[in-house]
């Protein structure tokens, strides 16, 4: 199966004369109906990878394919505007990605004013009460309100209404559960499948939380120093990690009757980051599950 959105060989540096290098060779690809996930601690390139696959930055080496074509050439507002109202965006804080001067109903209906011109003004109305009940948010309850009067989880469920309006071929979550309460994380995350797999959305999830990657990816894409240093199917590369930073990920998520930094990779975390930066080769180890060469 062709892939929806894929990168080859992704770069992004900033900076002048001192350069730094957020992304390096990254190779990703996003398939319809499914989900990858893209792990990695603050400052791994995550978000950078997604304002690269939004277009909000160009990179500065690779390249990004939608639908089989090279859309890093895009330049234009009308095909930057084509192709975003396609690659879809759900962001990591619910409060400042609602303007709070406006509605509920006008979050939902403006992407479908902007664009599915041909609407009617009830058949938009309309449209917009079925996206909040696919989230599972009551549209008599819920249209008329403003971004305050709404809890973290109803904020993030309306941001994922808004960005099905459109009817994306892709959607990015970047990190839409860090900033909600525990109690309410996975009742959020447990929306994406079905979304997923009804409309057949190809998705990026972005996260530090190796854990909630088995919750919504059928694959794992570990993402550190902008490099990916190992990626496969999710079960195997959380069950069987084969780099050490993956390992050191794993090692972070609390479990009950282990006290917390007590494993030996804990304490070892910076001699295990250090090893994890070079530039050694993606090697296959099972199928589907490749892992970087680090240096002896």
């Amino acid at each position: 199966m062709n892939p929806v959105l894929e990168t080859r060989g992704l770069c992004m540096q900033f900076g002048g004369a001192r350069q730094v290098s957020a992304l390096s060779d990254v190779s990703i690809a996003l398939h319809e109906g499914r989900c990858l996930a893209l792990v990695g601690e603050s400052g791994s390139g995550k978000s950078t990878c997604a304002k690269l696959l939004t277009r909000m930055l160009p990179p500065t080496g690779g390249s990004i394919h939608f639908g089989g074509n090279d859309v890093t050439v895009l330049r234009g507002r009308r095909d930057l505007r084509a192709y975003r109202s396609q690659v879809q965006m759900v962001f990591q804080d619910p409060f400042a990605a609602l303007n709070p001067a406006h509605s509920v109903q006008h979050h939902l209906e403006r992407p479908l004013a902007l664009h599915k011109p041909s609407l009617t003004r009830a058949e938009r109305t309309e449209r917009a009460a079925s996206l909040l009940r696919q989230v599972e948010l009551d549209p008599a309850a819920t249209l008329r309100k403003f971004p305050h009067e709404l809890s973290g989880g109803q904020r993030q469920r309306v941001n994922l209404a808004r960005a099905l309006a459109v009817d994306p071929a892709v959607i990015i979550a970047d990190e839409p559960t860090s900033m909600l309460d525990m109690s309410i994380r996975l009742s959020v995350l447990d929306m994406f499948v079905p979304l997923k797999r009804e409309r057949r959305i190809a998705m990026l999830y972005i996260t530090h939380d190796i854990a909630t990657a088995r919750y919504v990816a059928e694959e794992t894409a570990v993402l550190y120093g902008g490099r990916i240093v190992e990626r496969g199917p999710t079960d195997r590369l959380i069950d069987d990690p084969r780099h050490p930073y993956t390992r050191l990920l794993l090692a972070a998520v609390p479990e009950i009757g282990r006290p917390f930094g007590t494993t030996r990779l804990s304490v070892e975390a910076d001699r295990v980051r250090a090893i994890s930066r070079g530039p050694g080769e993606l090697r296959e180890v099972a199928p589907g599950h490749w892992v970087r060469e680090i240096a002896a």
